[in-house]
Parts: C-alpha cells; sequence; structure tokens
C-alpha cells in the first residue's frame, strides 16, 4: 500500500517493519536520538585563553594565521572566536558582537563631543584636527579604519616588500595620492556615522 501511494519516496520493507517496531512500543517522533558527539580536546579553557591573548595583542590578525601560531584548527579558531569570546569581523577587526553598557556609552558620548565641536566651528573638518580620542571596540568611528586603511589595502594589495623601507617608500606613495576632496569625503561619512550611533542610543 505504501508503494502504490508513495512510489519510490516509500520506505522498504525492513524500515517499514522497523518503524512500526518502534511506534508500536511507544516512540512518537521520527527525529534521530541526540548523540553524544565527538568529544572536544582543543576548545579548552587553555586554548580559549590563548586565542583572546593573541587578540589583544593584534585584533588585525586573520584565523588563519591565530591557527598557524596557535597549533589549532582553523574551525577550533573558529568556534572558540564565535561562540567562546562572542567576537566577529567588524573593518577587519575581532571585536566583540555585543557590547558591554560601558562601551556603549563610551561610543555614545564620543559622538556626541565630536558633533559639540563641529556645533561650535563648523569650519573644524577644513582645519588642522588634533588626535581625536576614539571609543574602544568601534573600528565604524575611526576614520583611519573606514577611511584610510581600505583606500591603501587597494594600492598594495597583492604586493610583495623585501624591505620595511621599501614598504615606507610605496605607502608614502599611496598616501601622496589621496585627494583634499577624498579627505572631505571621509569627514562627512565619519559625521554620518556619529549621528547614526546617536540616533540608534547606543545600540
Amino acid at each position: 500500500m505504501l508503494k502504490q501511494a508513495f512510489g519510490e519516496n516509500s520506505l522498504g520493507q525492513t524500515q517499514t517493519y522497523n518503524w512500526y517496531k518502534c511506534f508500536k512500543y511507544g516512540r512518537k517522533l521520527t527525529d534521530d536520538d541526540d548523540r553524544s558527539g565527538w568529544p572536544s580536546t582543543a576548545k579548552t579553557p587553555e586554548n580559549v585563553a590563548k586565542v583572546r591573548d593573541l587578540i589583544l595583542q593584534d585584533r588585525r590578525l586573520t584565523i588563519q594565521d591565530r591557527c598557524h601560531t596557535l597549533g589549532l584548527s582553523y574551525g577550533t579558531c573558529q568556534r572558540i572566536l564565535s561562540e567562546e569570546l562572542n567576537m566577529r569581523r567588524n573593518a577587519a577587526k575581532f571585536v566583540p558582537r555585543v557590547l558591554q553598557n560601558e562601551q556603549k556609552q563610551h561610543r555614545l558620548e564620543a559622538c556626541r563631543e565630536h558633533e559639540q565641536q563641529l556645533q561650535e566651528d563648523p569650519n573644524i573638518l577644513s582645519k588642522v584636527v588634533t588626535v581625536v580620542p576614539h571609543p574602544p571596540y568601534s573600528p565604524d568611528l575611526a576614520p583611519c579604519d573606514f577611511f584610510l586603511f581600505p583606500k591603501m589595502k587597494i594600492k598594495l594589495k597583492g604586493r610583495r616588500f623585501d624591505t620595511v623601507e621599501e614598504i615606507q617608500a610605496e605607502t608614502k606613495t599611496v598616501l601622496n595620492t589621496l585627494t583634499k576632496k577624498d579627505f572631505q569625503d571621509a569627514f562627512e561619512k565619519w559625521q554620518k556615522r556619529w549621528d547614526r550611533c546617536m540616533c540608534s542610543q547606543e545600540d
């Protein structure tokens, strides 16, 4: 009867008898039973601590770099970052997926301070600007992260350098290609990012 009703999609006779037996003795679902799985030997507290320390040293390292340094598999390193440390990549940096309340508040205060400076002097963006502190874990609010470094990466991507001097010289060449308009656009984008941060009320 099953073959007639479902054709090739029906269970074989042996499978049908097995399921009938299971349901007869009280089974109600067709889902697989829970399995213990293979025990994780790499996602230990020690390895979690090592990955955390490595991130604090350099947030721009890739997962592959961390794997080579720590001798962990890619999957293990990725799981530690996402499940144990609750981190994600943002503007080529690993940052916490969920910021703490004081970190959110710091972001909001920094944006308000920038906005206040702009209101006091609307032409401040066309002048020489002093170093402005940025809140931690906020590459979206740091011009170097969302404007300068990506532009440099485009020009230098895939190239090899033998000495630090060569890197410095080529970096200087790339910086000299940036125009006044590039920086004006960056400051305008920066201001929009402050506004978005303040409108979202820390989120």
